[in-house]
């Protein structure tokens, strides 16, 4: 299976990919509540999946972070920025955190400090990391990370670290038009 590179995000090409990308749909919709076993939550203890974020219209951006990632600290502004902007344009934005919940609250407090205006969920670090591999088919590297997944959850790039802002806005542009 070949990788393209296009402007630092990597994404899948193959020959028979229409049914491979319908097989990880489904397969990630039949797991993603569950993820194996564990569930997601968002920050107040209710039951979430990434695909409970995917719209028909819109580019669903997941950004993985932890609160002791000092890259993410750095980032969160530009995704912040990012969401603001597109509010009501063609890219959402979600955040997972990695900290697992004996660690909830230090990502509500991350959440706080930098006043994050969408939805962030949370995780075990091991079942955000099998997801990603799943979803993506690379091992999951760190935060940050990102996922970025076309209009009705399609998967279409992944990329661990910095990815700024303009680029997000630039890969969906280009796929878009």
């Amino acid at each position: 299976m070949a990788m393209l590179k296009v402007r630092g995000w990597s994404s899948r090409k193959t020959g028979f990919g229409v049914v491979r990308l319908c097989a990880i749909v489904l397969f990630a919709s039949l797991i993603s509540p569950a993820f194996g076993g564990h569930s997601l939550t968002d920050l107040d203890g209710e039951t979430g999946s990434i695909a409970d974020y995917f719209e028909p219209d819109r580019w669903l951006v997941v950004v993985i972070w932890s609160h002791s990632c000092p890259v993410c600290r750095q980032e969160i502004p530009g995704y912040i920025e990012l969401s603001e902007r597109q509010n009501a344009g063609g890219i959402a934005v979600l955040g997972v955190s990695i900290d697992g919940q004996e660690q909830i609250g230090d990502a509500w407090g991350f959440v706080a400090e930098y006043d994050v205006p969408f939805p962030n969920l949370i995780g075990e670090p091991a079942v955000v990391a099998d997801y990603y591999r799943m979803v993506t088919g690379y091992p999951f590297q760190g935060t940050p990370s990102l996922m970025l997944f076309a209009p009705g959850g399609i998967f279409r790039a992944a990329q661990a670290g910095v990815v700024p802002a303009n680029a997000i806005e630039a890969f969906v542009s280009a796929r878009s038009e």
